[in-house]
């Protein structure tokens, strides 16, 4: 359709032809209908929107016109999966109020309101996901129970908490080992299945949950979390002992327009890769090395820190792991040549060219730094050394974090929050927690609140005999510092160590 619709005025065209035809002159008589016009309706622009699965669906469309008998309506989803799109039909009314009758997923609900008269249509669409059950959006904390871990799950609307989500509302056991990381593919993973007539079945266009322990790692679906692989199905082959101890997702192709999320997995110190639309992890990367359980976004690959060899590497989509070149295209040696004893790996900035921060001693000559790294993906750009005092509790922090913000690094040591500041290497006590509050996880998570705000935190989950607590710390100001007199945003039992914020 064009945009605009075309008539000629052809009163007294007979006359015309007949008598003047020899002499006819084209004055440009015409009239431009916008199509909007010709329709008959103007169309509000729609909402996405999230849905159980036979729940009612009530949508008033926001439009000006298209009233009566003289327009038509439809209401109807279109399947978001790679293969075998599917269409389906919602309603023929005016609005939308039925129930909901599509399998869990993705689609992309289309409005069209179509002028009987002559046929010219206007349509408006929105995401629509469907959902078997109502833990969506929200926080997921990870945490030890007898016999291993599990999950509770609190909603961001605050009027839903979940306890122990895997064995009370799953039936399933819990995972064997201490958590290590939890993540959400949305809509991105594909999976394939060997029926029992040996015919193989592929499912795309899946949302998924990734659940990893030290020792243990499943994959439920992401809308009604049945069980999609368990530890062994996971790998084209499986590795020969299991020692877990990071997971990190690659989201960037996304701000392309491409469904895709490339998946990094450290187990033993080596790296396997997977693309969540193959949905199966392949063979650890080769060679002779040992990474720091960190790793960080870079543009098409991921920066990682070499333990054995004392290089900063590069992890490839296909597993390829290789030392890190500097812009002028020799290997980056710093850490090497000065003898680099690494006790952190802390990534700082995220985008197109990332920043981390590494603490190290080193063994060339005894100092202690904080080495911001700058980089052009995948190349090195440099690293500046700052000097901190031999005696700072930064020597003995195992749970670091920085925000994207401020050029500060947050440390834990048993009760105490601490932050250091990297180009001074001054060390100060963010917040003291209750004697016996230990901490276990730090990490900066941004996002929209329930009210719609969006905020800023420094997310903080301590330990007690009793239960765990997460605290959400806004950032305030430009120098990291924190708003600290916050009660626990969420408690419960077990001993927690890992968070995912989840937001659709």
């Amino acid at each position: 359709m064009t945009n605009n619709i075309m008539t000629k005025s052809l009163l007294g065209l007979a006359m015309a032809l007949g008598l003047f035809a020899s002499c006819y002159d084209d004055k440009g008589n015409y009239d431009y209908i916008s199509e909007d016009d010709a329709a008959g309706v103007v169309l509000g622009a729609l909402e996405g929107t999230t849905v159980r699965a036979n729940e009612v669906l009530n949508i008033v469309p926001q439009m000006k016109g298209g009233e009566g008998d003289g327009f038509s309506y439809l209401w109807y989803t279109l399947s978001s999966g790679t293969y075998n799109v599917r269409r389906d039909t919602l309603s023929q009314e005016r609005e939308l109020n039925v129930p909901v009758n599509l399998k869990a997923g993705k689609y992309t609900l289309y409005y069209q309101v179509t002028n009987r008269s002559n046929g010219v249509f206007r349509s408006v669409e929105a995401p629509l996901t469907v959902t078997a059950t109502d833990i969506t959006s929200g926080w997921y904390v990870m945490k030890e129970i007898e016999g291993g871990t599990d999950f509770d799950y609190y909603s961001l609307d605050g009027n839903k908490a979940v306890s122990s989500f895997m064995t009370t509302s799953l039936g399933m056991e819990p995972l064997k080992g201490s958590p290590v990381g939890m993540a959400f593919l949305d809509g991105s993973y594909n999976h394939e299945e060997e029926g029992a007539d040996g015919k193989t079945t592929k499912e795309t266009g899946l949302s998924a949950f990734h659940i990893l322990t030290t020792h243990d790692f499943v994959t439920l679906n992401g809308s009604d979390f049945s069980l999609l692989k368990n530890l062994q199905q996971e790998f084209y082959e499986a590795p020969s002992s299991f020692n877990f101890s990071h997971m990190f997702i690659d989201s960037s192709l996304r701000a392309q327009g491409l469904n895709t999320d490339y998946c990094f997995l450290i187990n033993n110190g080596k790296v396997h890769t997977m693309g969540s639309e193959i949905g199966k992890w392949g063979y650890q990367g080769a060679g002779d090395y040992e990474l720091y359980p960190t790793l960080v976004l870079g543009f098409f690959s991921v920066f990682a820190y070499d333990m054995k060899n004392q290089m900063i590497v590069t992890c490839s989509t296909d597993g390829t792991v290789e030392n890190a070149n500097t812009l002028s295209g020799g290997a980056f040696t710093d850490f090497k040549d000065k003898d680099m004893k690494v006790s952190a790996v802390v990534p700082h900035t995220g985008g197109f060219s990332p920043e981390f921060y590494i603490v190290a001693k080193s063994g060339e000559d005894g100092k202690y730094y904080v080495a911001d790294i700058t980089t052009f993906p995948p190349y090195i750009c440099e690293a500046t050394y700052y000097e901190y005092a031999s005696d700072s509790p930064l020597n003995q922090a195992k749970i670091l974090a920085s925000p994207q913000t401020a050029s500060v690094i947050y440390f834990a040591i048993d009760n105490k929050l601490y932050m250091h500041k990297v180009t001074t290497g001054e060390d100060s006590v963010v917040k003291t927690f209750a004697q016996g509050e230990n901490i276990s996880f730090i990490q900066n998570i941004t996002g929209t609140d329930k009210a719609g705000e969006s905020f800023n935190d420094i997310v903080v989950i301590t330990n007690t005999s009793a239960g765990y607590n997460v605290y959400q710390m806004p950032m305030v100001g430009s120098a990291g510092e924190l708003q600290t007199d916050v009660a626990p945003a969420y408690q419960g039992e077990g001993k927690a160590s890992y968070l995912m914020f989840r937001q659709e």
